[in-house]
């Protein structure tokens, strides 16, 4: 993948993070869910990866100093993101050796399977000396997740929502385990030759359409209902996981 990148390119990226932004405002996550898949659906999954990294890192580390007195039970906030470290390395490295349509076709049967998880919504819950035993696991397979797909929220989402924590615990610790992935992701991706500085520009310029429709989305939660706006977000992503694998297999 070249540093260049056409006026369609930057339109596109433009488009697919302006839609996160709008996402994450009316959900409260979700912005590399939807934006990485739209720019990957039409060029690769690196570029939707490289975009995302300087908004991940301001919003979330925004989220954590929010939640800063919420990050309960910490020992799982810790192991977490512990775990995404080297997982973290393992992921960036498949992503630079991986060859791309193997890379797309993945992406899509990934959102095949959260859709999958969404639609079946399995009612169970862990105990917390579970969850800590388990957190180390679960945050070394969401750093190879974020490395090779640009986005562990699926699984941290779904751990996590298995201890049934408050919502101010559950995003704080959500947020510390997002913002450690992401800040390990920069070195990683320029290790491997990925993250120049015409990327770094690109990605803190990709702030912009993220910060301004996060408010958008906020209004646009408190007119909709969130039964009918998640429906919306589960039909996007569905389309864009038939294209993904439709290009994977092409």
């Amino acid at each position: 993948m070249t540093g260049e990148i056409d006026p369609i390119a930057l339109l596109t990226i433009a488009i697919a993070l302006s839609i996160g932004g709008f996402v994450k405002g009316a959900t409260g996550s979700g912005a590399p869910l939807v934006a990485v898949p739209i720019v990957a659906a039409f060029y690769d999954v690196s570029m939707g990866i490289l975009v995302m990294v300087i908004p991940n890192i301001v919003m979330n580390a925004k989220q954590v100093w929010s939640y800063r007195a919420n990050i309960r039970p910490a020992q799982i906030a810790l192991l977490m993101s512990v775990g995404s470290i080297p997982g973290i390395l393992v992921g960036t490295l498949l992503l630079t050796n991986a060859p791309q349509d193997i890379l797309l076709l993945g992406l899509g049967l990934f959102l095949g399977a959260y859709l999958t998880l969404r639609l079946v919504d399995p009612q169970f819950s862990i105990s917390e000396r579970i969850a800590v035993k388990a957190s180390l696991a679960t945050g070394f397979i969401g750093g190879i997740m974020q490395g090779v797909v640009g986005t562990s929220g699926p699984l941290a989402l779904s751990f996590l929502s298995s201890q049934n924590l408050a919502r101010p615990m559950f995003i704080g610790t959500i947020s510390a385990f997002f913002l450690t992935s992401s800040i390990i992701q920069v070195p990683a991706l320029w290790w491997e030759g990925l993250m120049t500085l015409d990327w770094v520009g690109i990605s803190a310029l990709a702030l912009i359409p993220v910060w301004l429709c996060l408010p958008l989305g906020n209004k646009a939660a408190q007119r909709l209902s969130p039964v009918a706006f998640n429906r919306w977000v589960m039909v996007l992503l569905a389309a864009l996981a038939v294209r993904l694998i439709w290009r994977g297999m092409g």
